[in-house]
């Protein structure tokens, strides 16, 4: 095999570090990947990880410790993320939209507007009255959810990987905010349910999207347990890692360096 090792920066990383698992699987039988996993754990349980905000915006006001920090690790031929969904997530429904979003909307016009009306509007603060939703709290979620956006896209544009891969629910509004707002274009979609993997036990529809396209299984299995009652954020955020590896694999295999 080849002494060549694909360098890896997955971002978002820190929770149960599932793509740190992936890599460690994936070189028992000899060193492919060389893994940094960067950013913070909500629940302080793990330690495998670079202690990273990157939700951080220091650098506005000369503290550039989010680039001094990457600039020293080894450049990545790999940038794969898992940015926090919460405040893109469909799943906290208001009329509208989101906790944290809501769609313009123009009731007076019999006609569709010619220039689309923008799903990024921001909730005023008495729109939660009639919601146990907390202002504050989601407010708050909006705006890391947003800074956690931009930076990702900022160091995915900085550091040119040869590949990357942002992991977020199907229906997440992630996507379409780095495409109108951001105005990034990703290439590829690549769809995956989660349950055809390692006995995920919800189909969890999620998208890998990506600069390159991923061979992924899709498919219809039935399941009782509900999602929101699945114990702690880590374990909700969990992937599969028989599907991370899966995906290494893929591109491994698209370097030359995944011997069969």
């Amino acid at each position: 095999m080849s002494d060549k090792k694909m360098t890896v920066w997955a971002l978002f990383d820190s929770g149960n570090g599932c793509y740190a698992q992936g890599v460690r699987e994936l070189n028992e039988g000899g060193q492919k990947m060389t893994i940094y996993s960067v950013g913070l754990d909500i629940e302080n349980k793990n330690n495998h990880f670079i202690h990273l905000n990157l939700a951080d915006y220091s650098y506005l006001f000369g503290d550039n410790k989010l680039y001094e920090t990457l600039d020293k690790l080894p450049h990545p031929d790999l940038i794969i993320a898992s940015p926090p969904c919460e405040s893109w997530s469909i799943a906290s429904h208001m009329i509208m939209g989101n906790a944290c979003w809501k769609q313009e909307r123009d009731d007076e016009s019999l006609f569709e507007p010619q220039t689309p009306l923008s799903p990024f509007t921001i909730r005023d603060y008495h729109e939660y009255e009639k919601y146990t939703y907390i202002p504050e709290r989601q407010i708050v979620k909006r705006i890391n959810g947003e800074l956690c956006a931009f930076n990702l896209i900022q160091i995915i544009k900085r550091y040119n990987p040869k590949y990357y891969v942002i992991e977020n629910p199907e229906r997440s509004k992630i996507w379409e905010y780095i495409d109108r707002i951001l105005g990034f274009k990703i290439s590829y979609d690549n769809l995956v349910h989660y349950n055809q993997y390692d006995s995920y036990p919800i189909q969890k529809p999620t998208r890998f999207k990506s600069n390159i396209e991923l061979n992924l299984k899709t498919g219809n299995k039935p399941s009782d347990i509900n999602f929101k009652l699945m114990n702690g954020y880590n374990n909700r955020s969990n992937i599969p890692i028989s599907l991370v590896k899966s995906i290494f694999n893929q591109i491994l295999e698209m370097e030359g360096l995944n011997e069969r």
